[in-house]
């Protein structure tokens, strides 16, 4: 009977010096990888925090062109006997200012990568993460709105020749002019699907 009891005993310790071996290493490992993860969170974070300062360089030099841009733009489509003659200077002022917002986007390819929708325990990282959103997307937005503005003038343009064309002779009238197809940016965008569109002259 006492080997019974031995051996139920010897059992149960080894199941015991086993077990704590098992929860041992586990811990040991859970702590390794919530330290690791600890790390590479900072690493984000850090490098957030610097590319979000080159994305903000990159929009602030944006703001200042679109408003040289649109007053070029605005000049040209002021005065409709002017639209046809100014056509190609709308387009390229147009074609450069898609451009500008494209850089915009390129330098921002690591925020939208590990911003959208992620947390982090560094609150300056959250904040240019939160910045970076409200940011491109008003820029995006904006220029989509600022296309359908130009866009509208071509419209208009075009309607108004429609009446004055009928009383000029053929060499003397006005040409139908094609409105600006953007490349990349062709409609209103929500980067964090809130339900707002920053920048878009109806929200």
């Amino acid at each position: 009977m006492k080997k019974e009891y031995l051996k139920l005993f010897s059992f149960l310790l080894g199941i015991t010096f086993i077990s704590s071996g098992i929860i041992f290493t586990l811990s040991k490992v859970y702590k390794e990888n919530k330290q690791q993860k600890i790390e590479e969170e900072a690493i984000i974070a850090d490098e957030i925090i610097d590319v979000y300062e080159t994305f903000r360089a990159k929009t602030e030099e944006l703001s200042r062109k679109r408003d040289s841009i649109n007053i070029e733009i605005s000049e040209y489509t002021s005065y409709y006997t002017g639209m046809e003659e100014n056509y190609e200077k709308i387009i390229e002022e147009l074609k450069l200012y898609e451009t500008l917002v494209k850089e915009v986007e390129d330098t921002a390819s690591y925020l939208n990568a590990n911003c959208i929708k992620e947390t982090y325990s560094n609150h300056d990282a959250n904040n240019k993460c939160n910045a970076y959103i409200i940011n491109y997307e008003r820029t995006v937005n904006s220029f989509v709105g600022d296309i359908e503005f130009f866009n509208s003038k071509i419209d208009e343009y075009n309607h108004w020749i429609i009446e004055e064309n009928e009383d000029l002779e053929d060499d003397e009238k006005y040409k139908e002019i094609e409105r600006f197809v953007p490349i990349y940016y062709k409609e209103y965008i929500d980067v964090n699907s809130d339900g707002t569109y920053l920048g878009r002259t109806s929200d």
